[in-house]
């Protein structure tokens, strides 16, 4: 969504690459896609290396040369994962969906949103919509809230120390103990800020524009409203209100508009050096409670647009691709390798420009695999999420009718007897399950009952006794079948005998 969006506001009429031509469409741009950014970035600069000499070109307009700074900005609907990995936020503050949610409408609270990342380049442009909520009547709100946006040389985000504010009594006494008694911030910075004070105790809301060396520390009391400060009611619009900072290397010029319709209106404009490698960031306090003024407004930061107009330089860390690329791609944006006098050196050009963008794939390649299975996984979901609805329509059809003709009481009364006809089905095939979980319970019954007589002792000794008789009764047969045997043999034996003598008795007879 974060990359969709970047898309359409880098593609709305201006050109999101350095040494894009004038007159050429405009590029996209997607913080969330690190292969679309730097491969366009280098076409730019391939685009470029073919053009005409610098001296042939028309002069571009300052809106053709703005480069988004996608690590220092955020844009709704917002994906808290990926921007925490850009941001340090304490305090009340949180990233919602639409919006970052400075602090409720509570007194004693402070917002605190910092970007971990230096700006690079001194040259460029911060826009931001913002939203106060309250109570209409300043005289009702505590007299020392206020939003401040910073640009510091401090690294901010790593400093701040969330447990000491946590332990304190209050976040009031938790941020004196860190010396952030200036509208939530430091009181002894290094850098310029531009401190919204939200009015109270009769009060207007103002703008002023403050700066400091780091030596002296500042107060509400005394350096708000400032020198450089315009009173602009910026509470309870009916959009959200925007303010630019636009920053030079010797220039800082703030504007501020109640509504996208409205006219830009000048808050300051001051000569003032600025150097690169600053860090920005919001923070906010809700005021003081007491008991003329116990409600304090609601703040809130829709979008921050932060963008490069420096050409020669990168105006962010470009963390999705090596060293290497940055070094190459840095070397590639100075002026004494932007322009060219043959082909031999814009060929030459455009073989880094190849190399770099072949090595790059190579080292992305992963991820945009691990990005293509999310999407798969995604639609899978997709998928189911279209299962459930189309079931859901069924539901509803059968409540209210398909065609809307019929009431809902017809719907509710075909639904009783499709309930109906599913109970039927339903105890019909209880009581088969029923009846056959009784049969195998008999028979896991009758399992264990012949089980437990089988292993019992009675068992064993019936079974001994009877092989006893067994033995007994066996050797008693075997006893008599051998005296059998031996009288059989005995009388086959005289019997034999009996006849060979009265053989032997008619022989003789006979010859004799």
């Amino acid at each position: 969504s974060q990359q969709a969006a970047w898309g359409r506001r880098a593609g709305s009429g201006r050109t999101g690459v350095p040494g894009a031509l004038q007159g050429e469409p405009a590029l996209t741009m997607a913080p969330s896609r690190p292969l679309a950014r730097l491969s366009l970035l280098l076409v730019g600069l391939a685009t470029e290396a073919a053009a005409a000499p610098a001296g042939a070109r028309k002069r571009k307009s300052a809106d053709e040369k703005k480069v988004p700074m996608p690590h220092h900005s955020f844009i709704s609907p917002m994906e808290y994962s990926s921007l925490l990995d850009d941001w340090t936020v304490s305090g009340a503050s949180i990233f919602e969906r639409n919006r970052l949610l400075l602090h409720p409408g509570v007194p004693q609270l402070a917002g605190f949103a910092f970007n971990k990342w230096p700006i690079l380049t001194a040259d460029f442009e911060v826009l931001f919509h913002f939203r106060v909520a309250g109570e209409r009547e300043t005289t009702k709100v505590p007299k020392d809230q206020a939003i401040a946006f910073w640009y510091v040389a401090e690294n901010v985000s790593s400093t701040y120390n969330e447990t000491i504010s946590i332990k304190a009594a209050d976040w009031g006494a938790g941020l004196k103990s860190q010396g952030m008694t200036f509208a939530g911030a430091k009181a002894t910075f290094d850098g310029f800020g531009v401190v919204l004070s939200l009015g109270g105790a009769g009060k207007k809301p103002s703008v002023s524009f403050v700066t400091n060396d780091g030596k002296r520390a500042m107060s509400m009391d005394v350096d708000v409203p400032s020198a450089k400060s315009k009173e602009m009611d910026f509470r309870n619009t009916l959009n959200a209100a925007q303010f630019k900072l636009r920053v030079t290397n010797n220039k800082i010029e703030g504007h501020i508009k109640q509504s996208p319709s409205l006219a830009w209106n000048e808050c300051f404009a001051v000569e003032n050096p600025v150097k690169s490698g600053g860090y920005i960031g919001f923070t906010a306090w809700s005021g003081t409670g007491s008991p003329d003024a116990v409600t304090s407004d609601l703040v809130s930061i829709v979008e921050v647009e932060v963008s490069n107009y420096d050409e020669t330089v990168i105006g962010e860390e470009m963390k999705d691709v090596s060293m290497q690329i940055q070094e190459a791609y840095r070397q590639m944006l100075t002026d004494e390798n932007r322009h060219f006098v043959d082909q031999k050196s814009q060929t030459e050009h455009l073989q880094r420009l190849l190399s770099m963008l072949s090595e790059h794939l190579a080292t992305s390649k992963p991820e945009d695999d691990r990005m293509l299975a999310e999407i798969h996984g995604l639609t899978s979901r997709v998928d189911a999420l279209g299962a459930d609805c189309k079931m859901l329509q069924t539901e509803a059809h059968l409540l209210l009718g398909k065609d809307g003709v019929h009431s809902q009481s017809d719907g509710v009364t075909a639904m009783k007897q499709e309930i109906m006809g599913l109970r039927r089905a339903l105890v019909k095939d209880t009581a088969t399950q029923r009846q056959k979980l009784e049969a195998v319970h008999k028979n896991i019954a009758e399992v264990k009952t012949q089980h437990s007589k089988a292993s019992s002792g009675m068992t064993f000794s019936v079974l001994a006794k009877q092989t006893d008789t067994l033995e007994k009764t066996v050797s008693s047969r075997g006893t008599q079948m051998s005296w059998m045997m031996f009288f059989m043999i005995v009388s086959v034996a005289g019997i034999g005998f009996l006849m060979y003598s009265r053989m032997y008795y008619y022989e003789k007879k006979h010859f004799i």
